[in-house]
């Protein structure tokens, strides 16, 4: 056997010395070879940066869409005709420009039916940021298909008297009389 392949390998050497063309295919074929036992050492340390990558993309994705929603202003922050910037409006707008990270100051605005009040919205919420931001870079405002699951304070206000006016006042039960434990 050891005969056998020193045989064709002394017959493929000499083939390729005879031919009037080089032997680069011998010389690819151990490059190939020598690349493949070098990466099969190597294994799985190339693979291990993209695995992570890979892992961690679905749990970026998670926090830019939090951040989204966090910063979102719904069409409870403005007016009837999102000229202003309602009290609750430009608190949240003060408060994305001051508390949230660097990374997310981003101020996103729910769209509307017509284009014209999102446009307006955008506008308005771009002027307030602009008295409010401390920086020299003004903070981005974009549209964005989340509808807000805000309401407006007045109504949430009205629920909450509405239940505490008509909850009951508490009493004790009445004393029952009788005999106790049975005798």
């Amino acid at each position: 056997m050891r005969y056998g392949c020193a045989l064709v390998l002394g017959l493929v050497l000499a083939g390729s010395a005879a031919s009037d063309c080089s032997a680069f295919w011998l010389d690819a074929f151990f490059d190939h070879c020598h690349r493949g036992a070098q990466k099969n050492r190597q294994w799985p340390s190339p693979y291990l940066c993209a695995d992570r990558m890979y892992a961690h993309a679905p749990f970026d994705t998670m926090i830019r869409n939090g951040w989204r929603r966090q910063n979102l202003l719904g069409a409870h922050h403005f007016n009837e005709d999102a000229t202003q910037l309602t009290q609750a409006g430009r608190l949240k707008v003060r408060w994305i420009l001051t508390q949230t990270p660097p990374a997310y100051r981003r101020v996103f605005i729910e769209q509307s039916i017509r284009q014209e009040t999102t446009q307006q919205r955008i506008a308005t919420a771009q002027k307030f940021a602009g008295e409010v931001a401390t920086g020299a870079d003004l903070p981005q405002v974009t549209q964005t298909h989340i509808v807000s699951e805000g309401r407006p304070a007045a109504t949430v206000d009205f629920v909450n008297s509405q239940f505490r006016d008509n909850m009951r006042t508490p009493v004790l039960p009445a004393a029952t009389t009788g005999s106790a434990g049975g005798q």
